[in-house]
Parts: structure tokens; sequence; C-alpha cells
């Protein structure tokens, strides 16, 4: 019940954790606005407020574009098969019960 009246009160009642700081914050509340007209690349510019903003200042939407960015992660694998960084589950048991609700039928 608190999840849901946090979510109703919307992303300006929302306190980030200090680890985000101010400009990527104002991004995020900027994107998230509850009146999709009021949303950030939805205004008069588009896409061009998104790339304007403070926080994005010196990205390379060129090297993006043509998919030419390194990235900022580097993990040496040991070969194309390294799962080492993937989270490890242990396999389900049994096998899923038949959907027979029916609700497929005017198809």
């Amino acid at each position: 019940m608190m999840t849901y009246n946090l979510i109703l009160k919307g992303i300006e009642k929302l306190d980030f954790p200090k680890i985000i700081r101010r400009r990527p914050e104002d991004l995020i509340r900027r994107l998230c606005r509850q009146n999709p007209t009021e949303r950030l690349g939805n205004l008069r510019n588009g896409i061009n407020d998104i790339r304007r903003h403070r926080w994005l200042s010196g990205f390379n939407w060129d090297g993006l574009k043509v998919r030419k960015l390194t990235s900022p992660l580097k993990r040496e694998l040991s070969g194309p098969t390294d799962y080492s960084y993937f989270d490890s589950y242990p396999p389900e048991e049994g096998t899923p019960p038949d959907e027979l609700s029916g609700w497929d039928k005017d198809f």
C-alpha cells in the first residue's frame, strides 16, 4: 500500500538516493512527468531537449548513431562462452501446467 501511495504522489515527491546527483535527478524527473505533454522529449523541441540536457553535455551522439562508442564497462572474458558475469540460478523443477482457460478460442 505504501508503494501504491508513493506512485500516486508522483515523481516530484520521490526522494532520490544521495548517490544520484542533481543533474541526473533533474533529467529523470523531467522524463517521468505525470502529464505526457510536460515530459522532456515531448515538448516543442522534441528529442533535442533531451540531447541538450546538462547531464548529457559532451555525450557523443554521432558515435552512438554509427555504433562506434566504446563501452565504459571493461570486462575480461575467457572466451565467447564466458558467462561468469551473469547471475546463476538453479534449474527449474517439473513442467509448467497447460493453460486451458480458453481465452484464445476466438483467435
